[in-house]
């Protein structure tokens, strides 16, 4: 097998650590997910998803893109050869992918011959390989829901316009003076201190915008805020108090999620576009739920296979729908 050379450079001397880029068909040919799995198609279909792969694949390869981050690659090989910024890769050379396995094997279903930035850890045992997948993905932080939504408004994905849609909206319930949300959600899950969290509701509220529901189809941003705006207000007036205080069990994440999903419900009911419904008219239906089967012991009690789903057909029985 012909050796290749690419563009890299050393980050550290001893043990050897570099950093490359890779073409994806030459490397995924020589790396396994599994150092125990010689072959390496064998490995990645036992550890991969290949539907996540090939999301992957068409969002990314398909598009003649790169990804924004660096795969992780370990070698029993002591050293590889580096001179004037660019290293030699024998053919022979075998890669343990240690974090990245999904990018990688995305290759696999793309036309598309990605240039896959790594960094790479030469002279590792089978067992120091496994101690460095071990210290990156026990020591890797999940970004927070929230701040994926809020980045999603900032980075604005051509493909998903009902998810900018939800996350504007949300951004103006969070800061619009006249929302009954006004300053009461995270919009980054970095704040502790407030209860409604920007990933637990920007859900529903694509859910809401891409209804095709008769009453609810083809509405604009402005009628989506309104309708929000009123809802949220009459199931404020349930319970004026308690959501003052955030005491409530209705500005708990789980119910605020399975009330949003009466919204389109009421429009249907009502045979009005959601927007041009009264808060009152919300609130005469709202006003019939009755808070304490809402307790939060009871609503954990819920949190196995059904969930917001019988929080939700709780809600739903009780305002009669």
């Amino acid at each position: 097998m012909a050796a290749i050379k690419t563009a890299g450079f050393m980050l550290q001397e001893n043990p050897q650590i570099l950093v490359a880029g890779i073409s994806g068909s030459w490397l995924l040919k020589r790396a396994t997910p599994s150092w125990r799995i010689k072959n390496p198609v064998k490995g990645f279909q036992r550890v991969v998803k290949k539907e996540r792969a090939q999301e992957i694949a068409i969002a990314v390869l398909d598009q003649g893109r790169t990804f924004p981050n660096t795969i992780v690659l370990a070698t029993s090989k002591q050293t590889i050869e580096i001179k004037n910024g660019e290293l030699r890769l024998p053919g022979n050379i075998r890669f343990l992918v240690v974090d990245g396995q999904h990018r990688l094997w995305a290759q696999r279903f793309s036309e598309h011959d990605a240039v896959y930035g790594c960094v790479i850890h030469t002279g590792l045992t089978e067992r120091d390989m496994a101690r460095l997948f071990l210290e990156i993905n026990d020591n890797q932080r999940r970004v927070p829901s929230s701040l994926r939504w809020d980045l999603v408004r900032l980075v604005r994905p051509e493909d998903d316009a009902a998810a900018i849609e939800a996350a504007e909206l949300v951004y103006e319930l969070a800061n619009d003076s006249k929302s009954p949300l006004y300053q009461r959600i995270d919009l980054t899950g970095e704040q502790s201190e407030i209860n409604i969290k920007q990933g637990s509701i920007a859900p529903e509220i694509k859910s809401i915008v891409s209804s095709r529901k008769d009453k609810m189809r083809g509405l604009d941003f402005d009628s989506h805020y309104e309708a929000l705006v009123r809802f949220l207000a009459a199931v404020k007036s349930v319970d004026p108090s308690g959501w003052r205080s955030s005491t409530s069990p209705l500005v708990k994440a789980r119910v605020l999620r399975a009330l949003l999903r009466l919204l389109p419900e009421i429009s249907a009911k009502k045979k009005k576009p959601p927007h041009e419904i009264p808060t009152e008219e919300y609130a005469e239906l709202l006003g019939r739920i009755d808070l304490k089967t809402l307790d939060p012991e009871k609503i954990r009690a819920k949190q196995g296979s059904s969930g917001i789903k019988e929080i939700h057909d709780t809600l739903r029985a009780q305002i009669k729908l």
